[in-house]
């Protein structure tokens, strides 16, 4: 395993993930009760925007650094960055130096009694997150197999909560592992909620995908893309995606607000396009 996000942190795909992680999440704890987050592909927490891996290919720059002096943007895009300034310690958007994985804008919303496993299979990665997380209450960072774990957790003991299912997609087989790892997740925690990340591409693997999806009669699951460059890019990424099973009450309607305007940001010559479907209702 080769892949490291530090080389991508803050892109584009971040953009989109980290908004809609914090609007599931803030979704969530909008009720008392105690809940349950899964991260299976946690990475190392944090990202050093100054270090030699995010400063090669400079790809913050082109997302959420495009995004540093907005205004006018939707409220979930003003949380996202309101969080980002925290872990900034607060100062102006021009100094920002440091981007939060999925872990860390977890644990900057979520309660004490909320549970939170952690998982990352890479063992310096695995090392850096547990250094990151270190005093947290009710969090286990486990080095493991991101969908081997899955296994073992679901379904938890909480009766609510939201998996986060980011894999690094540098095996070929990696969207037949996801729409496996889904459609064995949703059986055994049907109420449960997930969120997992894809790439966009012009070889229309995710479309696949979906169909993957469909076929194995998962009931209501929403897709929201977000991509910069023209579909019929020859190479590279597009951009990205996430599959939504059990999404929060009028998610979708809101991200018709919010995509568009993230997409405004994100693309200045107006290449891509942004898509919210419901691949299958209820």
């Amino acid at each position: 395993m080769n892949y490291r996000h530090a080389y991508h942190a803050g892109n584009v795909g971040d953009v989109l993930k980290h908004v809609v992680l914090v609007t599931l999440l803030d979704r969530l704890l909008a009720k008392p009760a105690p809940l349950f987050f899964m991260d299976t592909h946690a990475g190392r927490g944090s990202y050093d925007l100054r270090s030699s891996e995010a400063t090669r290919g400079a790809e913050w720059t082109e997302g959420v650094g495009r995004l540093l002096t907005a205004d006018k943007m939707p409220p979930e895009v003003d949380r996202y960055l309101n969080l980002l300034r925290t872990f900034n310690a607060g100062g102006p958007a021009s100094d920002m130096r440091f981007y939060p994985g999925s872990p860390l804008f977890a644990l900057g919303l979520l309660r004490r009694e909320d549970r939170k496993v952690f998982v990352e299979k890479h063992p310096e990665e695995a090392a850096f997150l547990r250094d990151a997380t270190k005093g947290r209450r009710n969090l286990s960072v486990l080095e493991d197999d991101g969908y081997a774990a899955l296994k073992g957790q679901l379904p938890p003991r909480e009766n609510r909560g939201l998996v986060l299912i980011d894999p690094p997609f540098e095996a070929t087989t990696e969207f037949d592992d996801l729409a496996r790892a889904l459609t064995t997740a949703q059986q055994r925690w049907p109420n449960g909620m997930f969120c997992a990340w894809y790439p966009l591409k012009a070889d229309r693997e995710s479309s696949r995908f979906h169909r993957a999806i469909v076929d194995a009669a998962i009931r209501k699951t929403l897709v929201l893309e977000l991509s910069v460059r023209p579909h019929d890019s020859p190479t590279g990424l597009i951009g990205s995606g996430l599959l939504l099973i059990n999404p929060p009450w009028q998610l979708d309607e809101r991200m018709r607000i919010v995509l568009p305007a993230l997409h405004q940001r994100l693309s200045p010559t107006g290449s891509g396009a942004t898509r919210v479907e419901w691949l299958t209702g209820e």
